[in-house]
């Protein structure tokens, strides 16, 4: 720090970087991305003024206020996908659980169906010896029926030809 005949202080960007705690390459991007102006040059060190460093100082603590909050949601976002994650393998683990119940009522339904087949067995048997013979005269006399009506179901052009 600098101090003019009219007692306006001066900062050097090393002045400057050690007042705000970060390093004089972090001054000096700050600055020229403001497009602020040194006030004098001594020697190749350019000096600024009270204003530059304010100017400085509270665009430093802007950018330290936006990293703060990005690595905020970063923490967040981590722990949301960590919650997913618990969420995600809950949810397989239920849809396995139910995978096997659902695989246990089948087994169990078909052991019923084949419990109720055997049964409803012995009483087709009976019924099944009557229907047969009931089957087989009827086949008897639908046969005879399409021997006396086969030439009936001749096309009409066989009809005319033949005859």
């Amino acid at each position: 720090m600098i101090k003019t005949s009219e007692g306006e202080k001066l900062y050097s960007q090393k002045d400057i970087a050690d007042r705000i705690g970060t390093s004089k390459s972090t001054v000096y991007r700050i600055i020229k991305e403001l497009g602020l102006k040194h006030s004098t040059k001594q020697s190749q060190t350019m000096l600024y003024d009270e204003s530059v460093l304010k100017s400085v100082k509270k665009d430093f603590e802007n950018r330290k206020l936006v990293q703060g909050s990005v690595n905020e949601s970063a923490k967040s976002s981590d722990e949301l996908i960590a919650q997913l994650k618990d969420d995600l393998q809950h949810e397989r683990e239920t849809v396995t659980n139910l995978t096997r119940l659902l695989d246990q009522s089948q087994q169990l339904q078909l052991s019923l169906q084949q419990q109720i087949k055997a049964l409803k067995a012995p009483k087709q048997a009976t019924t099944g010896t009557e229907n047969a013979s009931k089957t087989e005269a009827k086949e008897t006399t639908d046969n005879t029926k399409n021997a006396t009506e086969q030439p009936d179901k001749r096309h009409w052009w066989q009809r005319i030809f033949t005859d």
